[in-house]
């Protein structure tokens, strides 16, 4: 369903990150346009990818990574504390053992088949997060995402904003929030992967009828 790869596993799945990076890259770069300071062309590690990264992954039946995710100590640098501090003007972004950052939340959509397998990908890779938090005491996860996308985790995870939407010229406005994690929050992602083909045409099902008032 996932892979958790931790500090002490890694040499166990070189493998799976060097295609994990390559991944990264060819979304976040290729696809988002994001422009990353320092990384090589093709590999998206930047100075977030530490000695103490945790890294979740989605692999389909080829082996093939169709989604990931990462995760830091907040009592380490990290890009809320580096890079993404002013953007919390509602409340000071959390610190502590029990606090870690989630960031490039990323899934290759070229690989997956239709909207519900996006979407239970999704939920594999929330699920791997979200299993790590509890087995490791995290009762809370900060992170940075756009506002579509935090609506969409507040259906799931108990989550408040750290700072007011934030919009840099044409691009997404961005949100930078704490979710907390606990047995609740794993017994809501499970009941959505359980129920994603339901949820996912409930989702569609606005779109599918203003397209056919169009072509109508």
């Amino acid at each position: 369903m996932f892979t958790i790869i931790t500090p002490e596993k890694r040499a166990s799945h070189t493998d799976e990150l060097d295609q994990m990076y390559r991944m990264r890259y060819r979304i976040v770069v290729g696809e988002w346009k994001w422009d990353i300071p320092g990384i090589e062309v093709g590999y998206d590690k930047d100075q977030f990818d530490t000695g103490e990264t945790v890294y979740v992954i989605v692999q389909n039946e080829g082996g093939d990574i169709v989604a990931t995710s990462r995760l830091n100590p907040t009592m380490r640098p990290h890009m809320m504390s580096e890079l993404f501090a002013d953007y919390c003007n509602l409340q000071p972004y959390p610190v502590g053992a029990d606090v870690w950052e989630c960031s490039r939340f990323v899934t290759d959509r070229s690989m997956l088949a239709d909207p519900v397998e996006d979407f239970q990908v999704r939920c594999r890779l929330g699920l791997g997060l979200i299993v790590f938090c509890l087995d490791h005491g995290i009762s809370r996860l900060s992170w940075l995402t756009h506002q579509k996308f935090y609506n969409l985790v507040q259906k799931v995870w108990a989550t408040e904003p750290l700072g007011l939407p934030r919009r840099e010229g044409n691009n997404w406005a961005w949100i930078p929030a704490v979710s907390a994690i606990d047995r609740a929050t794993l017994d809501r992602q499970l009941d959505r992967l359980r129920n994603a083909e339901t949820i996912v045409a409930d989702y569609m099902a606005p779109k599918r009828a203003s397209n056919a008032t169009r072509v109508a």
